[in-house]
């Protein structure tokens, strides 16, 4: 990796998180309604307190004054004041949400990868065969579901029907809990139903990926010198094969943590689980600006590291690669 090829990289993400701010500003504003009138509640408002609540929000200055105000305080991480919340900061509301995101989110991929990987790579060492038929079939009518819909039949299914699982919330209110690990299954119970709808609704995604990339790789000419060698089965499928075909896979980890977000939108609001997701749909619902935006810019910035963080991987993954 060498100084010419970060500074590349580096100028090419701050291209992309400019768009992204820009983006972010124009398209709220894009929406019918107003926020004045969410904020309100329905109350018809004077002249005079209309006029007030839009010049404390800073709304009553040109475009291009609150573009240059919001681009120039969120590259310094001040994304000012929520509408809905008011008078707290953008920061401190998306912090109480983030952590639960971060929760099912990050145990949803760490078992997307896995049940990928494993699936894609049995159902590409057989390709052809009846275990790779009922696996693309599988993962086919999975990836064909809208995950709201998956959302709301476990939903009705395991919370409502079976009451195995809460039906809204993180963790249960008002309840004193004897042991953190008390606390922990509490919340953990909460989150289960949101893991295991985003796990089912994107796995299939790395497992048609992964099968498809070792179906070509098995024909390569050091695939069949490996097996020339006497190699064992699972040294070539997993050490030589599996480990070729990952790249696509990887490319595709950096590109889903963007398409996570959407799917964290459904499921939270399905689950009235308090996450960036539900956060996200409130602010929508609310013309709240600046959480809309705050939130945006922070997932542009996650996906730009993100894709930073895969072409490290890429080098590691094949040395052949070089930057």
């Amino acid at each position: 990796m060498t100084g010419r090829w970060f500074v590349r990289r580096a100028s090419a993400g701050l291209v992309v998180l400019f768009t992204v701010v820009l983006i972010n500003f124009v398209i709220p504003r894009m929406m019918p309604g107003n926020p004045i009138d969410k904020f309100a509640g329905g109350v018809k408002l004077t002249v005079e307190a209309r006029q007030a609540l839009i010049a404390r929000f800073g709304l009553d200055a040109p475009l291009w004054q609150q573009f240059c105000h919001y681009f120039i305080n969120a590259f310094r991480g001040d994304f000012g004041l929520s509408f809905s919340y008011f008078p707290t900061p953008v920061l401190d509301v998306v912090a109480q949400a983030l952590p639960w995101t971060l929760l099912v989110l990050g145990f949803a991929l760490i078992l997307q990868v896995i049940i990928g990987y494993i699936l894609g790579v049995t159902s590409g060492w057989k390709a052809g065969s009846n275990v790779d038929s009922v696996l693309q079939t599988g993962s086919l009518a999975v990836f064909s579901t809208p995950v709201f819909w998956l959302g709301m039949v476990f939903l009705f299914i395991f919370g409502f029907q079976l009451g195995w699982f809460p039906l809204v919330g993180a963790h249960s209110i008002g309840t004193e809990y004897s042991s953190t690990l008390e606390h922990i299954a509490d919340i953990m119970k909460h989150a289960a139903l949101p893991i295991i709808v985003l796990t089912i609704g994107q796995y299939a995604v790395y497992q048609l990926i992964l099968r498809n990339t070792m179906v070509g790789v098995l024909r390569e000419q050091y695939i069949l010198t490996a097996e020339a060698k006497g190699l064992s089965e699972n040294r070539i499928k997993y050490r030589h094969a599996a480990r070729n075909a990952l790249l696509p896979m990887v490319t595709f980890l950096a590109l889903s943590s963007a398409m996570a977000v959407g799917g964290s939108v459904y499921v939270e609001t399905i689950f009235s689980y308090p996450g960036i997701g539900l956060l996200i749909y409130d602010s929508v619902l609310s013309r709240d600006y600046p959480v809309m935006q705050g939130c945006f810019f922070m997932f542009g910035l996650v996906v730009v590291i993100a894709n930073f963080i895969v072409d490290i991987l890429y080098m590691y993954l094949d040395p052949r690669i070089r930057y």
